[in-house]
This record gives C-alpha cells, sequence and structure tokens, in this order.
C-alpha cells in the first residue's frame, strides 16, 4: 500500500493545497475517474430526486460540478455550494456563470465539519468525492446530520479500490504511479497527486463507511458499487423525530 497520504500534505494544509491546484482539479478528477465521474454524478442525482428536494446543500463543492450538474437537471432547486478553498469556489462560480445558472447556485466558504448553516434547514445534503479529504469525515456526517431537515437525505460519492484481479492491479498502479507524475507535468504540484490517490486507500469505504453513517446519527445507510467498484454512492436519512 502507498505510504499514507497523511505523511505528503497535512490534513491541516488541505485547503492550501486545494487554493494551489483549483486550476487544475477538473482535469485531474477527469483523469482520476477515467473521464467516467459525470456517468456517476447522474445516479447520484437521480438519488436525490426521489425526496423533496427545495433546498439542496453541496458539501466540499470544489469547483461546483456536482452543484451544477444537479442545477442543469433540477430547474429552479436552490442549490448551496460549500467549500473551504477560496480559489475552488472562484473556479465554481466562473462555470456556473458561464453555465448560466448562476442565479440557481449560491457558493460560499464554509468549513464543512462546523457550517454556519440552520439547523434542521436543509432537504438533501450531498457530496462527490470529498468527505474522504475531511480532517475527521465523522464530524463531517455529524454536520450534515444536523442541517438536514427531519428525514432529509444524504447522497454521497466516493472512490474505492477495486479488491481483486487484474483491473485492481491496473487501477493501483495509475493511482499510484501514473497519477502523480502526470500531475506533477499538468500543475507542479505533485505532492497533491500523491496525497488525493493516497487517500483513497486510507478511507473507510463500503460497509465500514455505512457503519460510520449509523454512528453519526443515520438511518438506512446503504451503499451501491458503481464502476467494477471503483466508486461508492452512498444514501441515508436522517430520523424523522
Amino acid at each position: 500500500m502507498e505510504s499514507s497520504g497523511h505523511n505528503i500534505i497535512s490534513r491541516n494544509n488541505v485547503e492550501s493545497m486545494f487554493d494551489n491546484i483549483a486550476p487544475t482539479y477538473d482535469l485531474f478528477n477527469h483523469l482520476l475517474s477515467f473521464g467516467i465521474d459525470k456517468k456517476w454524478r447522474s445516479k447520484a442525482i437521480k438519488e436525490v430526486t426521489l425526496v423533496p428536494h427545495d433546498n439542496i446543500t453541496d458539501f466540499a463543492t470544489g469547483t461546483g460540478d456536482f452543484a451544477i450538474s444537479m442545477a442543469k437537471k433540477l430547474q429552479f432547486q436552490q442549490i448551496y455550494g460549500l467549500d473551504i478553498s477560496a480559489n475552488m469556489l472562484e473556479e465554481a462560480k466562473a462555470k456556473a456563470n458561464k453555465a448560466g445558472l448562476s442565479q440557481l447556485i449560491n457558493f460560499s466558504k464554509e468549513d464543512c465539519e462546523a457550517t454556519s448553516i440552520m439547523a434542521n434547514s436543509i432537504d438533501v445534503v450531498t457530496i462527490g468525492f470529498g468527505i474522504r479529504n475531511f480532517r475527521s469525515p465523522q464530524k463531517g456526517l455529524c454536520e450534515m446530520l444536523r442541517v438536514l431537515k427531519p428525514g432529509g437525505k444524504v447522497v454521497i460519492l466516493e472512490f474505492a479500490i477495486p479488491k481483486k484481479g487484474l483491473f485492481s492491479k491496473l487501477v493501483q498502479f495509475y493511482y499510484k504511479t501514473f497519477i502523480p507524475c502526470l500531475g506533477k507535468l499538468i500543475s507542479g504540484n505533485k505532492g497533491a497527486y500523491h496525497y488525493l490517490p493516497a487517500t483513497i486507500y486510507e478511507f473507510q469505504n463500503g460497509k465500514d463507511f455505512c457503519e460510520m453513517m449509523h454512528s453519526s446519527g443515520f438511518i438506512e445507510a446503504h451503499f451501491k458499487s458503481l464502476s467494477f467498484n471503483m466508486v461508492n454512492l452512498y444514501t441515508g436519512f436522517k430520523p424523522r423525530n
């Protein structure tokens, strides 16, 4: 297994790291996902549509891909995009403006483990490929639970590692060797592109993450594996009382 991402970049420096790589982050995400992250987001958005979704908050929104995709497909819904990185948010605002969606999405700088959002005020919380970068994923889950209305839904996409076979070996080589080298060429920041794939290995995914969701207060926590277990789609609900 790759050396810990925390040894390369401290979680305390994650904000600075994302500020530095903001201009190349979209390209990186497409590379990390083999270019099929849009398909994964579409599946996640279908989960959003299954419940009332008058207002949606996208935690760790980054450059806004998830929030913008939802704004396109769920027209006239109010969407909030939160992120700790100011530079990521600038990229997100520019993309939303270019897409003509700036009136539907409100981007703001927030620590997603302790937001300023009122408790019991949000219908759906989403997060795409971000929770593994939290200082404390469980604290982030507790914050999502706090802001959700009773009966509200959380929808989470996160990378995983295929467990067996040749495909698993190819993916691991791609993450451990190819991505850091390419990241250095693209952005000049090899450390960031070591850190981001390394966090995939460290993250408690699948059933372990569902257990974390339950221990944070969510009910009916489930996950679906997508694309040969490259990504997990998690859902859960805040109890109604």
